[in-house]
């Protein structure tokens, strides 16, 4: 099987995803415990409990379709993880 190269769009969406998923702004933030955070060029959109709500928001904040957001869930902080 040969790889392909990641298109422009791809790239972003993966680092945006890999940054929302270690970034402290992101995992840390009180706020976003428990939460939906949609991601757009390494920056937090929107924050909430309804996807679609979110992810609509976020679009229409950044100019761009929906399907090129990244939507992560922040856990929130057991007792057993001391947020850093």
């Amino acid at each position: 099987m040969q790889l392909r190269k990641m298109s422009e769009l791809e790239q972003r969406m993966a680092d945006d995803f890999a940054w929302a998923e270690h970034a402290p702004e992101v995992q840390q933030n009180p706020e976003h415990f428990g939460k939906l955070v949609v991601v757009h060029n390494k920056r937090v959109l929107a924050v909430g409990r309804d996807r679609q709500a979110v992810v609509e928001q976020a679009a229409k904040e950044a100019g761009v379709p929906g399907q090129q957001l990244v939507v992560v869930l922040v856990p929130r902080p057991g007792p057993w993880e001391i947020p850093h």
